[in-house]
């Protein structure tokens, strides 16, 4: 939750105007047994779950919106994973993911929304090639951002205010 990439991302969204906009709502939080939160990591299982009450939280608050489902390197899988087994997301946005730790491709094809991947051309975790290989699985569009690594450390804000068009086009579009 307090992860520089998806910090960067709430930033943009809590900074959006809201006197021109259509309403967003959105939901940010730890996995278990990260920061106070309880339970302890779970090989991606139980953190899948986390996910899962988190679109069913973000449907309650705001019930009828579009939802997408956003993450960063594991957060990535984890929301490829909950989006896939949930079936009615929208619009998914994988940051950075992880190809070389985590097995994305498993299943990869099944969701059926909008898939967005951005991934830096000197991102250590996953290059541009596993990203592109991810991206005709998913039938996702991949943004490569030219001299970024895996946590997007030449401008996160310049990555933030990419994915707020992916994340909440209604937001963003007159």
């Amino acid at each position: 939750m307090h992860s520089p990439v998806p910090l960067a991302i709430a930033k943009c969204l809590a900074g959006l105007p809201r006197e021109s906009l259509q309403p967003i709502a959105w939901v940010r939080f730890n996995f278990r047994g990260v920061g106070t939160s309880e339970g302890s990591y779970d090989d991606a299982r139980g953190e899948v779950d986390d996910a899962s009450a988190a679109i069913e939280y973000a449907r309650h608050v705001a019930p009828g919106a579009a939802i997408t489902v956003c993450g960063h390197s594991f957060g990535s899988f984890v929301g490829l994973r909950a989006a896939t087994r949930d079936g009615r997301v929208d619009r998914l946005l994988l940051l950075a993911p992880s190809t070389r730790f985590f097995a994305f491709r498993d299943g990869a094809g099944r969701f059926g929304g909008k898939a967005t991947i951005f991934v830096g051309d000197m991102d250590e975790l996953c290059d541009v090639g596993e990203a592109r290989v991810l991206a005709d699985e998913l039938g996702a569009d991949l943004r490569v951002f030219e001299g970024f690594d895996h946590h997007f450390m030449k401008s996160r804000r310049a990555m933030a205010e990419a994915a707020i068009p992916v994340i909440a086009p209604e937001a963003t579009s007159p």
